[in-house]
């Protein structure tokens, strides 16, 4: 009896060593990998997980195997889920719209009710939660990414503030490379989704700080300003008298005086041309 626990020991402690020796195997590329690229490893990461319930995040498992770092502009983040490996890269803004991207062929693990199919783009089969910022979204970057990403990756859903990319089972690490630059420009293209919260109005003060009006300065005399009138004369002016003019005034008749109650017409020619006063 004692042989035989020793055996089943022996054995159990054998397969032991099988599993950590293969696991150490699979493994080794991804930290060779992050030393290649200057990024950090890390066996657990307990949070990055969470910010995702989609595609192979939906069964809720641990984020392991971790590497960290920065390609063309943005963070990546690779690392296993639940035995499926997953590239994610931030894109900085909350969207309130879910888009998923799965590549022809490819049938995801769990199905969501809520997904819509879009359209179909470069080998992919397009579904969102709302159709319209779906169809925005497939501009001319939306593209050249899904033609350019590797065909190992076999889907892509936009989440929250991530893109993430699915990689099948047999991915290497030069998939991992290929696909970073197409996911890099899937996460600039992922700005023209509507935000989950709109953004404060901010203005600006035209005014800077320390800027002092200068007040205008007046002078005490007022200021002669230049003229075109001139006191010169040209030629002979001849001198008048003042006094009264020449023409007789019309309303000068004092024969004809009324109450000013009315106006008297006067039947004939008017006088105002006569020499000779009537």
């Amino acid at each position: 009896m004692v042989a035989l626990l020793l055996v089943l020991a022996f054995a159990a402690l054998a397969a032991g060593v099988a599993l950590f020796i293969a696991d150490a195997r699979q493994r080794s590329p991804r930290r060779a990998w992050a030393r290649e690229h200057g990024f950090t490893f890390a066996k657990v990461d307990d949070l990055l997980a969470g910010e995702w319930t989609r595609g192979a995040a939906s069964r809720g498992a641990t984020a392991r195997e971790v590497v960290s770092g920065s390609a063309y502009g943005h963070d990546v983040h690779l690392a296993d889920l639940g035995g499926v490996t997953v590239l994610a890269v931030p894109t900085g803004r909350e969207a309130d719209v879910v888009v998923d991207m799965r590549r022809n062929g490819f049938a995801p693990a769990q199905r969501d009710d809520d997904l819509l199919e879009v359209a179909g783009e470069g080998g992919f089969t397009v579904h969102a939660t709302s159709a319209g910022p779906a169809r925005r979204l497939i501009d001319e970057r939306v593209r050249t990414a899904l033609a350019t990403l590797p065909k190992s990756v076999s889907a892509v859903w936009f989440e929250g503030a991530w893109v993430i990319g699915e990689f099948a089972p047999d991915a290497a690490a030069e998939d991992w490379d290929a696909a970073l630059a197409p996911l890099a420009l899937l996460a600039d293209a992922a700005r023209t989704l509507p935000p989950r919260e709109a953004a404060p109005l901010q203005v600006v003060d035209v005014v800077g700080e320390g800027v002092v009006e200068k007040r205008s300065a007046r002078p005490d005399d007022p200021v002669e300003l230049p003229t075109r009138t001139t006191g010169g004369e040209r030629g002979e002016v001849e001198e008048r008298d003042l006094g009264d003019d020449d023409v007789t005034a019309i309303a000068g008749d004092a024969h004809n005086v009324t109450d000013l109650t009315r106006v008297r017409r006067v039947q004939g020619p008017s006088s105002i041309f006569d020499s000779e006063e009537k």
